[in-house]
């Protein structure tokens, strides 16, 4: 049923390029499928009845219209208390990830929140339905993907515009926030999310270890002040050869270093004996 349903939506659906982009979140899942422990494995493929996680790495963007939920309070400051599910989070002056999604009445889009919700519900999954284990394991998938692209963190109150501007790159305008998704990307690595992945599953399993230390708010601040010159181009700046190069360097670790962590937080959601290592 589930499988079924997701397939007629999926032919009536246009997707564009989010965050990422299918390539990148696919490739993100299939690293961080190479790392589950044996338990977790057993697990996910119950959730997904024998599915793949990378299959279904961007279903957040592809429903994304109809993803709704509530944000729990009644924003005084426009917004509506129903919303669509975030895709970014943001930080303080000090790069510091606000806590929840509540600033004083101000709704502050949070994914990280979502991520550790998502996980507390995951680790009661049997107690779950079906409908909404599936759901939220494919988002907590997604969003870890999501909060590692640097152009999806709002400097509150410096620059709050992820990138929704253009730039030239190639000779080209081109929006800041869609080349960062999908054009720095695919413009180098034209492959498939399986090699890809190998490219980017290079790392030792002591930098392994060492990239998964803290939570995901600790990964929001080391994200936020990695991703911080991004925000310093500026609407009608040029992507020279240089710049492109320093982007795609971050634009890997960034995608090799959420594969580790998506492996690393769905293990300690799954697998108890893992988790017991991290407390």
């Amino acid at each position: 049923m589930k499988k079924a349903f997701i397939l007629a939506l999926t032919l009536t659906l246009s997707v564009s390029a989010l965050a990422w982009g299918r390539l990148g979140h696919a490739s993100i899942a299939k690293i961080a499928e190479d790392h589950l422990t044996k338990r977790t494995k057993r697990a996910i493929s119950e959730i997904m009845q024998g599915e793949p996680i990378s299959g279904y790495a961007s279903y957040a963007d592809e429903y994304r219209e109809t993803l709704l939920f509530d944000v729990g309070f009644d924003p005084s400051k426009g917004g509506n208390r129903i919303s669509k599910l975030p895709h970014l989070f943001e930080v303080d002056m000090n790069f510091e990830p606000f806590r929840g999604n509540n600033d004083n009445g101000r709704y502050v889009n949070n994914c990280i929140n979502l991520i550790m919700q998502y996980s507390d519900n995951l680790k009661n999954w049997k107690m779950l339905d079906d409908s909404t284990r599936f759901t939220e394991l494919v988002l907590l998938v997604h969003f870890v993907g999501d909060m590692h692209c640097p152009e999806h963190v709002r400097y509150n109150p410096e620059d709050m515009t992820i990138g929704k501007y253009n730039v030239l790159f190639n000779g080209k305008e081109i929006e800041y926030h869609k080349y960062w998704d999908s054009s720095l990307m695919e413009s180098r690595f034209p492959w498939s999310f399986s090699d890809f992945a190998y490219l980017l599953d290079s790392w030792s399993s002591s930098e392994q270890s060492e990239i998964v230390k803290g939570d995901p708010y600790d990964w929001g601040k080391e994200i936020a002040e990695l991703s911080y010159p991004v925000h310093q181009v500026r609407e009608g700046d040029v992507i020279t050869t240089d710049l492109f190069e320093e982007h795609l360097s971050l634009m890997k670790s960034q995608l090799r270093k959420a594969g580790y962590r998506l492996a690393h937080q769905l293990n300690k959601v799954f697998d108890p004996r893992y988790a017991r290592k991290y407390k």
